[in-house]
C-alpha cells in the first residue's frame, strides 16, 4: 500500500499536515520531494476546479431551515419515536 502525505520539516521532525492512518509501531518507508512552486500553483488550480465542479452541481434555490442543522437534531432521532 502506498500513499503521498503532505507534510513540512520543522528542524527535528516531519509533520503532517493533514491527518494520516499507517499502522502504528510498523516500520514505514519514506520518500521525501521538496514542492515546488510549480506545484504549489498547480495544486491551487486544482482545489478551485473542485469548488468550482461542487458548485456547478449545487441545488440552487435549496432553503435548509437552521433548525434542521443543529447538532442535536442531526445526532439525535426525530422527537416522538
Amino acid at each position: 500500500m502506498a500513499i503521498s502525505i503532505r507534510m513540512h520539516f520543522d528542524g527535528k521532525v516531519f509533520i503532517p499536515e493533514e491527518p494520516v492512518e499507517v499502522p502504528v509501531n510498523e516500520p514505514l518507508r519514506a520518500e521525501v520531494s521538496v514542492i515546488t512552486s510549480e506545484d504549489k500553483v498547480a495544486e491551487i488550480a486544482r482545489r478551485r476546479a473542485a469548488w468550482k465542479r461542487a458548485g456547478s452541481r449545487a441545488v440552487k434555490g435549496a432553503n435548509i431551515p437552521l433548525e434542521v442543522l443543529r447538532r442535536e437534531n442531526m445526532y439525535e432521532p426525530p422527537r416522538g419515536l
